[in-house]
């Protein structure tokens, strides 16, 4: 008898289960990308590292993601990083609803320099089915300070209104162009949204290419940039307040 009751129990827990499996409803965040924003909230608690996927309730929501991960090429290991992140607007996600995209995934780390330079992506259904703009959008935000750690994109998004948080969303767009890869992308301005002065964050002369490239050595650790140098991150850090101090830490640990 008590057998069959462990039986029955188990079974209702199983179809409890099977239905939180597929009840899912919000973002799954493709390989090599690292969340930033999700509605304008850092380090968002309803995202899970270990199932990538950003839970979030039916509606408009933004999501603002970075290219970020190491690449190898026999002995050679690099870690590749996109300057400029992907903004990603979902009109009206529905109840069970995953959004997520596609891209060509890099193999080598000549591809996902590359890669890291364009972003093209398509966004899709957890079923593959391609979206339209009216259901979701996205743009590259870029900037016209070069590299640059820790950036507000919070501030830049606000700057251009076109950042999505329930409780602030301003009324001004600012439009989107098109880059020679077929990239819609917006450029921030290197002033605050009030024009008082530079965002913040650590910032270094712009660069020739949009992409950062770091060599990883297994000797001490250190690391060695092909684009941007240990002792000029060293120098970067120093030079900054206690307040970016501590915010380049906190990246640095969930990265």
């Amino acid at each position: 008898m008590l057998s069959k009751k462990i039986k029955v129990s188990l079974i209702a827990l199983a179809a409890v289960f099977s239905v939180q499996a597929y009840a899912d409803t919000g973002f799954k965040v493709p390989v090599h990308y690292n969340v930033e924003l999700v509605d304008g909230i850092e380090d968002y608690s309803g995202y899970s590292r270990f199932s990538r996927m950003i839970e979030l309730g039916s509606g408009k929501h933004q999501v603002v993601l970075s290219f970020k991960d190491t690449f190898k090429d026999g002995k050679d290991t690099k870690l590749v990083q996109s300057v400029n992140p992907v903004v990603i607007n979902i009109e009206d996600l529905k109840k069970d609803q995953v959004v997520t995209f596609k891209y060509k995934l890099p193999s080598s780390i000549d591809q996902a320099q590359r890669y890291a330079e364009q972003q093209k992506i398509t966004l899709t259904d957890s079923n593959g089915r391609e979206l339209n703009k009216s259901e979701a959008s996205y743009f590259v935000l870029t900037s016209d300070r070069g590299f640059t750690l820790m950036r507000d994109y919070k501030a830049e998004l606000t700057s251009l209104g076109r950042l999505y948080a329930p409780t602030d969303v301003p009324d001004a767009q600012r439009g989107i162009t098109m880059t020679k890869y077929g990239t819609p992308t917006i450029r921030a301005s290197s002033t605050g949204s009030n024009g008082s002065g530079p965002a913040q964050g650590l910032t270094m002369e712009p660069m020739s290419s949009s992409t950062s490239a770091m060599s990883t050595s297994a000797v001490g650790g250190g690391v060695v940039g092909s684009s941007v140098t240990y002792n000029e991150l060293v120098n970067m850090y120093n030079s900054a307040d206690d307040a970016t101090k501590l915010k380049f830490v906190k990246y640095v640990m969930s990265h």
